[in-house]
This record gives structure tokens, sequence and C-alpha cells, in this order.
């Protein structure tokens, strides 16, 4: 049995996550930490919430002592998806996401690093690589070109090394 912590659990795709991961593995125990703002929906998981193994908690990821104390609780695996998004709403309030997205992110490294998580596992936007243009594809080896906040923001949430096994998906 493994403690997963999900962050943005509350959110369109955390919540399908937590939902796949307790049908694939109902063993494990989440911890669901969402801040609950514009993107959190908690009818997402309203099925859960009497289920042993999982548990919500309201908090936010800039929070580090907060963090600190959710971690301490022996979690195993980080799935980041928490974040401010949407390239409209980062023009308008850049400031939010760099809170979020780059501050936020450091916090859960941080206190990841400090309690010996075992993976983080972060959820990021192919947002970092700029304008695809009509054809191609980006892959992982393409230089980050983030044109927005939003993108600058997550391009900043992917340089931190921690020294534990970290996975980006995009």
């Amino acid at each position: 049995m493994s403690v997963i912590l999900v962050t943005g659990g509350m959110g369109f795709i955390g919540s399908n996550f937590i939902h796949y991961w307790r049908e694939h593995h109902p063993q494990d125990g989440i911890i669901n930490v969402d801040w609950l703002t514009y993107a959190g929906n908690p009818d997402n998981v309203a099925a859960l919430e009497e289920q042993a193994g999982y548990r919500f908690v309201h908090g936010n990821i800039g929070d580090a002592a907060g963090m600190n104390r959710l971690m301490e609780q022996g979690v195993d695996v980080v799935v980041h998806f928490a974040a401010e998004s949407h390239v409209d709403r980062s023009i308008h309030s850049p400031g939010n996401f760099v809170l979020t997205n780059v501050l936020g992110t450091q916090s859960l490294l941080e206190a990841a690093r400090q309690h010996q998580v075992k993976k983080f596992i972060h959820i990021s936007t192919d947002e970092v690589y700029g304008t695809l243009g009509q054809d191609g594809a980006f892959t992982e080896r393409t230089p980050l070109a983030p044109n927005s906040p939003y993108s600058a923001s997550k391009a900043g949430e992917n340089s931190p090394r921690t020294g534990m096994d970290a996975i980006l998906f995009f």
C-alpha cells in the first residue's frame, strides 16, 4: 500500500486521475489537496468522500508548513496537477501564476525532498514549448519557448533538481 498525495484533485484532470487510481489501486491511500479556486469542483470527487483511504484537504500548495504536515503523514508519491491555468487569465493576472505555478511547486518539491518522497510526478503543459504551427510535433527535447505568463510560469516549474525520481508529463 502506498500513500499518494494528489494536488489539484478537484479539477477536471486531477479528479479523473483520482477516480482512475482508486479503481485500479484500491489499496492505496489518497490525500487530495486543493485550494478550490475557479477550477476546483467538489462534485468531481463527491462519490469518494466516504471511502476508506481517501481524504480531502482544503489547502494551498504555496503553504510550505501545510505541505510539510501532509508529507509527514508518510506520502510515497506526489502527483502534482495544481496550477493556475489559461493563457488569457495569465495575461490579466500574471502574479498569481508565479505564486502558484512556480513558488507553489517549489514548496511541494522542498517538502517532498525533506520527507524523502520516492516519486514526484509533475503534470505540465505543452504550452511551455511555444507555438507549434501547422506541422510538426513537440518532444521532450524541444527547447522551451514559452510565449505567455502562463506558459512561462509552467516552464519555470520544470527547472528544480531535487535528487528524487521526477517525471514530467506534457
